[in-house]
């Protein structure tokens, strides 16, 4: 991506433009905070720092430890790590990662779901049960569709032990009924709930904390959602494979 070399090196330039004095910064020079070695840092480029400063350091140890950082920056220009492939890479592969974190971020934050009554009452009432599943796993999404070259598996469990991923699957299910094909490390996964048993008298029978219960099926929905804009996307892109 060329267009990294060009922010690497405007980046480079206006630092040393910077510190050499060969652009205006009257302003910016006019409270320095601290200097180290070349390296000036002003009184508001300090306040901006400061910001992201750790709760558990003092501005002290805050201090050092921005003294730290620039020292280890300086040596590695001085060593000239900033022009080799691989920190290339590293850039690369940083802002890449961020741009996506910040989109998905984005797109969860501006989701809104709801969490019905039915569905608590359905949770609190499950953590009680025994499931009796199948779990039916397909090569690819053309053969759960088909129904064909199946692997298929028994699971019996308290519903209280199922991970979390599965909770919710299960959660909307009737005996009988199965969940809609899931892509997962395995294939496609298909989840039929067989049977449904209430947990024997004696069994141990844990409190279920409604609050975190909503906040997880709404967490859980989602992600349900953030999927299904991915999907959508990738849907109405242009895609090629060579063959």
């Amino acid at each position: 991506m060329k267009y990294i070399y060009y922010i690497i090196v405007i980046m480079m330039v206006c630092s040393g433009l910077a510190v050499y004095g060969l652009v205006d910064t009257r302003v910016e020079m006019s409270s320095p905070v601290l200097s180290i070695n070349d390296r000036i840092i002003s009184e508001d480029e300090f306040e901006t720092m400061l910001k992201r400063k750790p709760s558990y350091m003092s501005r002290a140890q805050f201090i050092e430890s921005v003294i730290d950082r620039q020292l280890l920056i300086q040596e590695a220009i001085r060593m000239k790590i900033n022009t080799e492939e691989s920190f290339r890479q590293s850039v690369e592969n940083f802002y890449e990662q961020s741009l996506i974190k910040i989109l998905l971020d984005r797109k969860l934050s501006s989701l809104v779901v709801a969490v019905t009554p039915d569905e608590l009452a359905a949770y609190e009432r499950l953590c009680q049960q025994t499931l009796s599943l199948t779990k039916q796993v397909y090569p690819s999404m053309k053969d759960a569709q088909a129904k064909t070259n199946e692997t298929v598996e028994k699971i019996n469990a308290d519903f209280i032990d199922l991970s979390d991923d599965l909770k919710f699957i299960v959660l909307p299910l009737s005996p009988g009924e199965s969940s809609n094909p899931r892509a997962d490390a395995y294939g496609v996964s298909v989840y039929r709930l067989d049977d449904i048993q209430k947990k024997q008298p004696g069994d141990s029978v844990q409190a279920v904390d409604m609050k975190r219960v909503s906040l997880f099926i709404q967490d859980k929905k989602k992600e349900q959602r953030l999927d299904e804009w991915t999907r959508a996307i990738k849907a109405s892109a242009d895609i090629w494979r060579k063959k």
